[in-house]
Order: C-alpha cells, then structure tokens, then sequence
C-alpha cells in the first residue's frame, strides 16, 4: 500500500491537493489535527491492493493507517452494537428484559446470549422472566439428597485453588460420614505438604469428630497408605492448593488412578473470571463440585453459570465455618432465586439505563474475539 501525507490548512484546501496529486479516485484514510491546520493520510485507489514496499516512510505510513483503521472499526462496531441494542429493546422488550436480568445478576455473556435466543416468542416480560427462573432451575445439575456421596461412601479427594476452603470443607463432610457410618468408618489423610499449618489444622478436626488422620507428603506415599485404609467406608484427602495457571495442579490429575474421585472445591464469592479457570483446571475430570463461600457472595450468579455451562454436578454448598453446620444438600431453586436477587442490589457496579449500550458495545467486541479464536461454543447448555 502506497500511502501519502497531506497537511493543509483546511480540510477543502487538503482534499484539493489529494485530488490533484493523486486523481479524483483518490482515497482518504484518515485524517487528525495538525500545528498547520490537517494532515489526511491518502492513497491512490489502485495502490491500495499493491503490497507494501520496502522504505521506512512507507512501511511507517502503513503502520499508522492500519492501526487507524483497527481504531475506527472498533468506533463502529461499538457504535453500531449499541443501536442494535436500543433497536431490540423497541423489537423484543422481552429478550432483552432477559439478557438484562442474567447480565445484572453476573451471568456471562454466553449462557445470557444462548438463553436469550431461545425465549419462547410472544412472552411479555414477566412472562419471561417466570420462565428464565424454570430454565435455569432445570438447567442447574445438583444431586439430589439420595445420591449424597457421603453416605454412600468412597475415596474422595478435594483439589481446588489456594483458599478455596477445602480444609473446612473436609472437615464437614467428614462429620456427615460419621453419622453415616460411624468413627470407625471415617478416615482423613492430609496431603498439603505446602501449606504451613495445614496438618495441624485438620488433627483438630480429627480429634474433635474422633476419626483417625494419616499423613502422607506426596503421592507414592498416598499409594503404600491407601492398602491399609482399604477396610474404611469413606476415605476423604486434603490436597495442597494451587493456582489454576500452576503446573502442579496436574499432580491431581493422577489421583483417578489410584482409585480416588476428585471433588473440586470452588469458591463463589471469586470474580467470574477466576471461577471460570478454577473449573477448567479443577473441575475436568471431577466426579462433582463443591461451591464454599456462599455466606461471601452477595451475586452467586458466576458460579452458577460456570457449573450450569461446564454440566458439573453440584454435590454441596458451604457458607461459613461452622462444623458440620454450615455444608447443606444444594437447591436448584433456591440458588437460582438467589442469583436473581442478587442481581437488583444496589452497587456502585450496576449498570445503569444509559450504560446498557456502551456495555452492548463491549460484549459485541468480546464476542468477535472469541468467534475468531473459536472458543465460543457452549457446553451442553439445554433450554428445555
């Protein structure tokens, strides 16, 4: 691309000048203020399919209409999403009602998106909004009270991030073993051999619930334990945390062969962002998934979302430190009335009437990204 710089007084004076130089077909680029009046960066028509050539001022000169050219595209997409989104409200108040509430509530832009498309038509909006409640109620995989893990007993592993609450966690679903099946029947092994602190803190619990504790540094050591805990009924294992991005975090990714089913502990009171990689990480591969912290969340809509998307059973929810108090069977109904509530506080991070466009924009942005890496397809989401 051969590109020319103009500066002129005016713009008419500068247009004339391009028109001159390079012919009436000319095209303007782009054009910004200047100490001299203008400058337009222009090309001749036929040069803008020939291939840049090799000098600096050229190859400069390309580099800025490029970067304008990104600029301006962003402009009107922007600009042009949010008109789209003033168009629909007007269109289908409905779908749009929709798209609102889960975006409030700190649903993603994906589920919001794929629930929104299959709204029944003819719905007012408090039609709809009764049948976003049901979708998402249906859509919520929790296990039911006949298919607690606990009773049932097993060997069951907690991996999650660093403070996650998977210590605490342990320790209650260990008091819901006991009375499943006795002390005798209950053994806890500590596995963090990170976390300064961490074997002592579950010895407590131990000794307060009267099950015996191992300890094991590493997962050779896990192997020569388990022979002798073969005889238990329910085996539970505090692992080390790890960031999501750490590569250790592959280490529980072995614990299948030995016989193991992980739990992944995630906490909801974390920015989506932060759930959405602890489930990547923690949840593959996971017989189900624990959300702690409920007590911290004032929108749990996130962590309904990610479980909701990456189809991970919920087998409990905890919300504070009491033990064995504070772990209870999950309700789909009674979380997703939750989310939704959460999404009417009044913070200073609620979008306001005139922010919805702008926002409209940003979303639209995003998901150009996504379709051009091709990772914007959802996960098993059902609207029936």
């Amino acid at each position: 691309m051969s590109v020319r710089v103009f500066v002129a007084a005016n713009a008419r004076e500068g247009l004339a000048r391009v028109r001159k130089e390079l012919g009436e077909d000319a095209v303007v680029l782009s054009t910004r203020p200047h100490p001299q009046g203008i400058e337009l960066l222009a090309s001749a028509y036929g040069d803008l399919t020939v291939p840049a050539v090799s000098e600096a001022a050229d190859t400069a000169g390309s580099s800025r209409i490029l970067a304008e050219l990104s600029r301006l595209r962003g402009l009107l997409q922007n600009q042009l999403a949010g008109f789209a989104w003033g168009a629909a409200r007007r269109r289908d108040p409905a779908r749009v009602a929709v798209m609102q509430a889960l975006f409030a509530a700190g649903f993603g832009s994906s589920l919001a998106r794929t629930l929104a498309a299959r709204l029944p038509r003819g719905l007012d909006t408090e039609a709809a909004q009764r049948w976003l409640r049901q979708v998402l109620i249906r859509n919520l995989p929790v296990q039911g009270r006949e298919a607690d893990l606990m009773t049932t007993g097993g060997r069951f592993a907690l991996v999650g991030s660093t403070g996650a609450g998977k210590t605490t966690t342990l320790a209650k679903l260990a008091a819901r073993g006991v009375d499943a099946h006795g002390v005798d029947q209950v053994a806890l092994v500590a596995a963090d051999a990170y976390r300064i602190g961490a074997t002592a803190q579950l010895k407590v619990y131990a000794d307060l619930l009267g099950v015996s504790l191992h300890v094991c540094e590493d997962q050779a050591g896990l192997a020569q334990l388990l022979p002798q805990l073969a005889a238990r009924k329910l085996l539970l294992i505090d692992t080390a945390g790890f960031a999501p991005s750490d590569p250790r975090t592959r280490e529980g990714q072995a614990l299948g062969a030995l016989g193991i089913s992980r739990l992944a502990v995630v906490a909801a009171n974390q920015q989506g962002a932060a759930i959405e990689q602890a489930m990547l990480r923690f949840g593959e591969g996971a017989a189900a998934c624990i959300l702690t912290k409920l007590d911290e969340t004032p929108q749990p809509g996130a962590a309904l979302d990610s479980v909701i998307r990456h189809r991970l059973p919920l087998a409990y929810i905890a919300g504070g430190q009491r033990v064995p108090e504070d772990l209870h069977a999950p309700n789909a109904t009674y979380l997703v009335d939750r989310a939704l509530k959460g999404g009417q506080l009044a913070t200073p991070y609620a979008l306001e009437a005139e922010d919805w466009p702008l926002f409209a924009g940003v979303e639209a942005e995003r998901a150009e990204r996504r379709s051009q890496k091709g990772t914007s397809t959802l996960k098993g989401t059902s609207a029936g």
